[in-house]
């Protein structure tokens, strides 16, 4: 009878070794036993719950997350990537309640976010990953919750969010609002900025991105007046109550309680000079648009679709999947043209600059299209996920696969999964020179959801991980400070981290800058400090047509114009007055940099 139970136990740690979850080097579980974190799985990267990274080149980086446990519920928790150093932040509503952090994101070396204590309701808190510096920073709403959310910022010591406080809740028979604040993470600098109905994270917004997004040291966001009469259209903010304002009316449709919404999406930073953004207008339906914050300066870029259905009503071609970044001058994102279908497009924002790739040509290519997804720059290229077609009978029939473009042609990186089946590469992340995704559709199913990683644009796909044989549920991929992390969505809800260099990695080439970058292309080519003084200088009027004057604070040395570009259009080197003549140049935005005896100084001019 013993040697039978023997056996048994034998055939059981037998069985229990073989099930048992290995993980390949360099990846470890950061989460004690029974916690589990919180985090959306909606490839989002503004999340209700989600994993943000913060911090500084200088100070380093941490991620932080919710996660739940039986002792302290669901509460901020904080790590640098190691088991050691990851662990509850702070026991915000005390015991085994929740405080509900949500809406978390990035300040500088901080995190602001949504928290519930237990006895203000939800309000505005910080942290830097401390419990110390883990506090609520104002009761907005004394009576209620302020819910705040679309934490977004400004400038170096601002950040900007949507909150709901007495008067904005109680203003109208339209149900309570979200106007919009400004703070520095104290309470004294935590104030209302403008009574308007700001649009949020969560809302109505289709894209990945968040419906704020900083261009510079300002933020466009969607919003309508708080007496709902223009719909939901662009604003932008500086952060004062005097650089707020309504941008323009795009959708000028009438209906019963004004003008209707103009369907604001994807929202892209155009090296901190202008914003990309899909919009909707009643002459051209949805279509790619571009702003640099004047009414003037806000165009549709292209009407990829000029046609109307059987009632009048415009089709449009849309703009969707935009990477979060331009490459090459460009921003690349799903577009449309009557030629092609939906294919990857590409704008350098000038109106009528629009580029088509068409990547599915099965006949009529028109009506085939290849749906490509949110890419990355990646070694020298621009990555995403795109099909070719789905036609086995067809050798050109790859299904959803990886490729990139160098900006002139289309290469297809990898075809995966056998003949017309698909991957769907999800969430391209770029970490110390290796870009890393997870597989959506999987096909075998040893390549379902799991995490895959090159280290150069024509190596074939490695698999890193095999953690569950019916897919490893990955999901929300970030950076931290060189090393990635992530979670899945079993029962466990682990979160991972995984340290990894390629061969011939380099420290200074393949270093990831996770720093905020505020400057223009024109700033970084002129050599000015990321943090430079530009309020300091004066340049007006401005807008001009013909000259512009100016104060600055030292004795003037040389003033130099750049165009958006970063390229140097003029340059003055013998400065006898503060009026400078720019009746030579084109209409269009530029930035002045003046360099005096106390350093050098910029603004941004517009020539009408």
């Amino acid at each position: 009878m013993r040697k039978i139970n023997l056996l048994l136990l034998i055939a059981a740690v037998g069985i229990a070794g073989l099930t048992a979850q290995t993980l390949p080097e360099g990846m470890v579980s950061l989460l004690p036993e029974g916690v589990k974190a919180v985090i959306d799985n909606t490839r989002k990267a503004t999340q209700y719950k989600n994993l943000v990274v913060a911090g500084e080149k200088t100070k380093g980086y941490k991620a932080f997350f919710s996660a739940t446990d039986d002792t302290h519920g669901e509460e901020l928790w904080v790590t640098n990537g190691t088991p050691a150093g990851t662990k509850l932040v702070k026991d915000i509503n005390p015991g085994s309640g929740s405080s509900n952090v949500n809406w978390m994101a990035r300040f500088n070396d901080k995190v602001v976010f949504a928290a519930d204590n237990g006895e203000n309701g939800m309000e505005l808190w910080i942290s830097d990953g401390t419990e110390a510096g883990t506090f609520m920073v104002k009761d907005i709403h004394e009576l209620g919750s302020s819910d705040p959310r679309g934490f977004t910022q400004v400038n170096e010591t601002q950040f900007i969010f949507g909150a709901v406080d007495f008067d904005s809740e109680i203003y109208s028979e339209r149900g309570k609002q979200w106007w919009l604040w400004v703070s520095d993470g104290t309470e004294e600098g935590t104030k209302l900025i403008y009574e308007c109905d700001t649009k949020f994270p969560g809302q109505d917004n289709t894209s990945w991105l968040s419906p704020y997004c900083r261009v510079g040291r300002r933020v466009f966001f969607k919003a309508d007046n708080k007496e709902g009469t223009v719909g939901e259209e662009l604003w932008v903010t500086d952060g004062t109550a005097e650089g707020t304002k309504f941008v323009k009316d795009i959708n000028t449709e009438t209906i019963a309680t004004g003008t209707a919404n103009s369907a604001i999406d994807q929202m892209i930073n155009f090296y901190n000079e202008k914003l990309f953004l899909k919009a909707f207008s009643i002459e051209s339906s949805n279509e790619p648009w571009a702003s640099d914050g004047t009414e003037d300066g806000t165009y549709e870029i292209f009407d990829s679709n000029p046609t109307f259905n059987e009632t009048g009503f415009p089709r449009g071609g849309g703009a969707s999947d935009a990477g979060a970044f331009p490459y090459k001058g460009k921003v690349y994102f799903r577009g449309f043209t009557l030629e092609t279908g939906c294919e990857l497009a590409a704008t350098n924002l000038d109106k009528g600059d629009f580029t088509i790739f068409d990547i599915n040509k099965n006949e009529p290519t028109n009506d085939f299209h290849s749906y490509p997804d949110p890419g990355v720059e990646f070694d020298g290229v621009y990555m995403f996920c795109a099909a070719t077609g789905f036609d086995a009978a067809k050798p050109s029939n790859l299904g959803g696969e990886l490729h990139y473009t160098d900006g002139e042609k289309i290469y297809l990186q990898s075809d995966m999964a056998p003949g017309a089946k698909s991957n769907w590469v999800k969430e391209l992340t770029v970490v110390s020179g290796s870009l890393y995704w997870w597989n959506e559709a999987g096909d075998p199913i040893e390549y379902k959801q799991k995490l895959f990683r090159i280290d150069n644009k024509e190596q074939f796909p490695v698999r890193v991980t095999d953690l569950n044989p019916d897919g490893d549920q990955i999901h929300t991929l970030r950076n931290l400070g060189g090393n990635l992390i992530f979670t899945t969505n079993d029962a466990k809800k682990p979160l991972y981290a995984y340290h990894y260099r390629k061969e011939g990695y380099d420290p200074e080439k393949d270093a990831d800058n996770l720093d905020i970058e505020f400057r223009t292309r024109a700033e970084i080519a002129a050599g000015l400090p990321v943090n430079h003084a530009e309020k300091t200088l004066k340049v007006y009027p401005n807008p001009t047509t013909d000259k512009f004057n100016f104060t600055v604070n030292g004795t003037p040395i040389s003033v130099k114009i750049y165009n958006l570009a970063g390229s140097l259009v003029q340059y003055n080197s013998q400065i006898t007055s503060n009026s400078i003549d720019v009746s030579s140049l084109a209409k269009g935005m530029y930035m002045v940099v003046i360099t005096s005896t106390e350093g050098s100084f910029a603004k941004n001019l517009i020539i009408n």
